[in-house]
């Protein structure tokens, strides 16, 4: 890695030969007045030609790419991991070989942002969501303005999130090193919690302020192939409830109440989706064991919920669709038992 780099671009790539050019190009195009690097990690691409077409950004551009080639797939978290673990520039962010950047200003407008707003880690700025008809809309509804947010803003469920694309960090967390929790990760349960956009903006918040800015900084391509898109709701409600369980760990229980609460209400999607289900569906075994997991921490911590559900975000009392408190652990195992999902 180049000691003069302030900007540490990872691109994480699985055979997308149709789409990586595009994400590189828009990379090198970008307007600096800075030197950067574009970390590129492969998970061992074995079915296109993806690695063909890096290696000639490669050497083409030699002092700006970094290749990362794994010789063996390890999945997207492992796969990830590995550039963060050597990411020490004073700035990072992500974009997946399948996205692109439109906007060539958008590193230095984020530089700019945080260079001058020292209580900031986080610099976001909408996108556009293209399908693969080739339609469009925005991740973020147009009539959200350009606002700031703490983590105290999280928690009173007052916030705006935005996609990996127009997501740019304040190294203060991979510069000391990958969290001990996300390599505990890798091969269990808990290794979509580390995965996507929502953990690094939720754990980046603990040390200080997000800005967004609503002017999209480039393309999301919704793909039916995606990790995330071509699950079904139910594994996206327990994967999202685990996921809550992974960040309170992650906040080592500080904030205990919300989590579990919120991971509740996920496991309580769940329930409602076994109840539609009109036929079997084999779920992955991980997918089995990350739902008993939720349901019997859930049920352990039933009246620290209770008590977070009666208090109400704002002192009112919230009342719950689906209640499953006393009984949700065996409940939900007769149920799954019934369509012989176990």
């Amino acid at each position: 890695m180049r000691g003069d780099c302030k900007v540490t671009v990872i691109m994480s790539n699985y055979n997308q030969e149709k789409y990586v050019s595009c994400a590189i190009e828009s990379v090198l195009n970008q307007k600096v007045d800075f030197a950067f690097q574009l970390l590129i990690t492969d998970d061992f691409s074995t079915k296109d030609k993806s690695v063909e077409i890096i290696k000639q950004y490669e050497a083409k551009f030699p002092e700006k790419i970094k290749v990362l080639y794994n010789q063996e797939n390890g999945g997207y978290l492992k796969n990830v991991l590995r550039a963060k673990a050597i990411t020490k520039t004073p700035y990072f962010c992500l974009l997946d070989a399948d996205d692109c950047w439109t906007d060539m200003d958008y590193l230095q407008s984020a530089v700019n942002f945080l260079d001058s707003h020292p209580d900031y880690v986080i610099y976001s700025r909408n996108v556009v969501c293209q399908a693969e008809d080739g339609s469009e809309h925005l991740f973020v509804p147009q009539n959200i303005s350009s606002s700031d947010f703490t983590l105290d803003d999280y928690f009173k469920r007052s916030i705006c999130m935005t996609q990996t694309t127009g997501t740019f960090f304040r190294n203060v967390i991979f510069i000391n090193g990958v969290p001990s929790i996300m390599e505990k990760a890798v091969g269990t349960i808990s290794e979509r919690s580390f995965e996507g956009d929502f953990d690094r903006y939720l754990m980046h918040l603990k040390y200080g302020k997000a800005h967004y800015d609503p002017k999209p900084s480039g393309i999301y391509r919704l793909l039916t192939s995606g990790i995330w898109s071509r699950l079904t709701e139910f594994e996206k409600n327990i994967i999202q409830a685990q996921c809550y369980l992974d960040y309170n760990a992650y906040f080592e229980d500080k904030y205990n109440a919300f989590f579990f609460y919120e991971a509740y209400k996920n496991l309580s999607l769940c329930v409602v989706a076994l109840n539609e289900l009109n036929q079997d569906f084999a779920f992955a075994d991980y997918i089995k064991e990350m739902f008993f997991n939720v349901a019997s921490s859930c049920h352990k911590n039933r009246e620290l919920i209770s008590a977070f559900n009666d208090a109400g975000a704002k002192g009112k009392k919230i009342k719950l669709k689906y209640r499953i408190m006393l009984f949700v652990y065996n409940k939900i195992r007769k149920r799954l038992q019934k369509k012989r999902l176990v």
